[in-house]
């Protein structure tokens, strides 16, 4: 069943029964190097807060156990003396019971519980002291997140050539040092304080309760010493380099940095075509006011600007609609189309499309000019409607400064 399983996790990575894909694993390999020769850009503050909220933060396992270990140094010096009387006054206690005890249940049952009630409070600060520690050192390298990111299935996380990669990468062999370092150092500390303290283990049958606890705590002290010197060295040194290996994974390569630059600030040309989306749908709006306005003032050929105004609902006449050149020609058609008067007048339609902008009043500057063109189209109308003679287009004149071409027809 093993070699089925085998076979089939082998085929399933792009090799052959009884081979393993070394080409592919180079590959990914390789991959995987070029990528972090690419990484030369720092990291954004927008990744880092992404990364964080993921739950990518530096941890070093070294500081926490270190801190771990000298909290419970600490603890020793300071809680080990009354940890060795509740101990000795929990054992003489032990040892010393009623006959009746042993032949009651219900009562050897609660002495029983008593007693381990009573060691539990004993050894709990030896517990929760050290637990404490390595929480507040692993939040001093990477600080408080709470995120279930790192917890939630991933299928990409069982990619068999992403695992490979990672076992052959330089960070496991950094780590499998590390952990090979740390063996042989503690190993070698615990084997030298065995070797040297056997006699005095043996030793510890022929003392006293009290004495042999009180030798076997000093001894136990002493070997914590030196176990935490090398812990603490080794700490002090992953310390850093975990904070490192985070700043060098979090660092971006041209294209990320050009991508969120995108996303932060949106595409440039995605940002083009929602302008111009914006633009098409003012000027949509702005032809269907054409058909509700008074008058078109007309260039002839180059603009066309439509005036509109409403005694008591307006201060002064607005400009609804406005353009040049095609835009111009569109806006004559529409108003032929709905009957709205043209009148040609260059000089007032150069200056309303160059001083006012759609949906704008005029200026007043401008009002004796425009009233004469409200007056003309007053007199249209009542032409139409039977009442007086055909009007006569105003001779209008504009006042300098406002004519960007200065009156000229």
């Amino acid at each position: 069943m093993w070699a089925v399983s085998i076979d089939l996790f082998r085929a399933s990575i792009g090799g052959h029964p009884g081979t393993i894909p070394w080409r592919h694993l180079s590959a990914h390999m390789a991959e995987t190097s070029d990528d972090r020769d690419e990484r030369r850009l720092p990291a954004s503050e927008r990744k880092l807060r992404q990364a964080r909220e993921d739950g990518q933060v530096p941890r070093s396992r070294e500081v926490s156990h270190a801190a771990a270990l000298l909290a419970s140094l600490v603890c020793l010096a300071f809680y080990g003396p009354q940890f060795a009387e509740r101990t000795l006054a929990l054992i003489r206690g032990s040892l010393r019971f009623d006959r009746v005890v042993t032949r009651e249940p219900e009562r050897a049952l609660s002495f029983a519980g008593a007693a381990a009630v009573e060691a539990l409070w004993a050894t709990l600060p030896l517990v929760i002291v050290p637990i404490a520690a390595a929480t507040l050192a692993t939040l001093a390298v990477g600080g408080l997140v709470f995120t279930l990111k790192p917890v939630t299935p991933d299928l990409s996380r069982i990619d068999p050539m992403s695992g490979l990669g990672r076992m052959f990468s330089m960070n496991s062999a950094v780590d499998v040092g590390k952990l090979a370092v740390i063996a042989l150092a503690v190993g070698g500390v615990g084997a030298w304080y065995a070797v040297g303290g056997l006699a005095q283990f043996a030793a510890y049958a022929g003392m006293p309760l009290t004495a042999a606890l009180a030798s076997a705590g000093a001894d136990l002290r002493s070997g914590l010493i030196g176990i935490s010197a090398v812990v603490i060295a080794v700490a002090l040194a992953d310390g850093p380099l975990q904070i490192f290996r985070h700043h060098q994974k979090m660092m971006m390569t041209p294209q990320e940095a050009k991508q969120e630059y995108k996303e932060a600030e949106g595409d440039p040309q995605m940002k083009g075509r929602i302008r111009e989306r914006q633009r098409a749908m003012s000027r949509g709006r702005m032809l269907q006011a054409v058909a509700t306005a008074d008058v078109v003032v007309t260039n002839p050929t180059h603009f066309a600007v439509a005036l509109k105004y409403e005694d008591g609902a307006m201060a002064a006449p607005r400009v609804v609609a406005k353009g040049a050149d095609l835009l111009a020609a569109k806006i004559r058609e529409l108003a032929q189309e709905a009957g709205v008067p043209l009148l040609e007048s260059p000089p007032l339609a150069r200056a309303l499309y160059k001083h006012v902008e759609v949906d704008g009043e005029i200026p007043a500057a401008l009002y004796s000019a425009v009233a004469q063109v409200l007056a003309w189209v007053y007199q249209l109308n009542q032409h139409a409607a039977g009442r007086g003679r055909p009007p006569v287009e105003p001779g209008i004149v504009v006042p300098d400064g406002l004519d960007p071409l200065g009156g000229e027809r």
